[in-house]
């Protein structure tokens, strides 16, 4: 795989990553227009009719922004090339290369298409929510690659 498709990936994480502080917002937004579609006022607080305020749900892209750095690292070092064939200046991604952090990278990828899994699981199937639904899906295949390439990259025999 090109250098540059990898750069590419990294940066696509990252996309990903500042994308999904939006989703609890927008998301909930979409299962609740599913959970109280036709539903009228009966005049007493439930759970379609209430005064909620989303302060957890504003606040995660500032959280996302105070962690975009260190998730930046990782996708670095997923997708950054071994370093003696880096032919760009991978600049988060360690000196030694993703293998020599074996199995942590691979793991904390599992976790990460984990956690990507879990947040689908949380939607209806409806035409609502298949926006949702398609970008957890995009991002756990994102982790999911990006442990295949830390893998391979914890198996590969040293550099000489």
């Amino acid at each position: 795989m090109g250098e540059g498709v990898r750069k590419a990936l990294a940066f696509v994480g990252c996309s990903f990553w500042l994308v999904s502080s939006l989703m609890p917002m927008f998301g909930g937004a979409a299962k609740h227009r599913v959970l109280c579609r036709g539903e009228e006022f009966p005049g007493q607080v439930d759970a379609c009719f209430h005064d909620y305020i989303p302060v957890l749900e504003l606040m995660a892209p500032v959280g996302a922004l105070f962690l975009l750095f260190p998730f930046a690292a990782f996708a670095s070092a997923a997708w950054a090339p071994p370093p003696g064939k880096r032919a760009q200046a991978w600049r988060l991604a360690p000196a030694a290369g993703a293998g020599a952090y074996h199995p942590a990278f691979p793991l904390l990828s599992l976790a990460g298409a984990g956690w990507t899994v879990w947040r689908a699981a949380l939607y209806s199937i409806d035409p609502v929510t298949m926006p949702f639904l398609l970008f957890w899906a995009l991002f756990a295949l994102w982790f999911a690659a990006s442990m295949v390439a830390t893998w391979r990259a914890g198996r590969a025999p040293p550099l000489a």
